[in-house]
């Protein structure tokens, strides 16, 4: 098991994470990451957001034809071309 890195937090509640776990993770600056609370052992888990194009099948407008992420780069360079 790999050995624990520590992180200090600032007055202002910022934490910088450590770049052996930035670098583990493929984190960069402006990416996400997700935080939940394990209570029960005292443990906080942090994880990469990572985005898919089906991710976003929650903005969908309602009626809207849904597109594979193929078909949208497609028409991204049909669109391109003009």
């Amino acid at each position: 098991m790999p050995r624990p890195v520590v992180a200090t937090l600032t007055s202002k509640g910022q934490l910088t994470i450590p770049k052996i776990i930035r670098d583990a993770l493929g984190l960069q600056e402006g990416d996400q990451v997700r935080f939940e609370l394990d209570q029960a052992h005292g443990r906080t888990v942090m994880e990469p957001v990572r985005f898919r194009p089906e991710d976003l099948a929650s903005f969908a407008i309602p009626g809207a034809r849904r597109m594979s992420f193929a078909e949208m780069e497609a028409a991204k360079k049909a669109g391109a071309a003009r």
